[in-house]
């Protein structure tokens, strides 16, 4: 069940930060393609939950 919410919380992290930059670029006039940020996000997530669990005994 921990493994769900680690999972849970680095999608969170992702999301955060992903919102800061859109609101950031919507404040600046720059349109960001949402496929492109999902491309991006998506490995972003998956590296956050593999270096939180990495150390984790099994």
């Amino acid at each position: 069940m921990t493994n769900f919410f680690k999972g849970v919380g680095s999608a969170a992290i992702v999301l955060i930060v992903s919102m800061a930059i859109h609101i950031f670029c919507n404040m600046k006039g720059i349109h960001l393609e949402q496929i492109f940020v999902t491309i991006v996000s998506v490995p972003f997530a998956i590296l956050i939950y593999h270096a939180w669990t990495k150390n984790e005994k099994k």
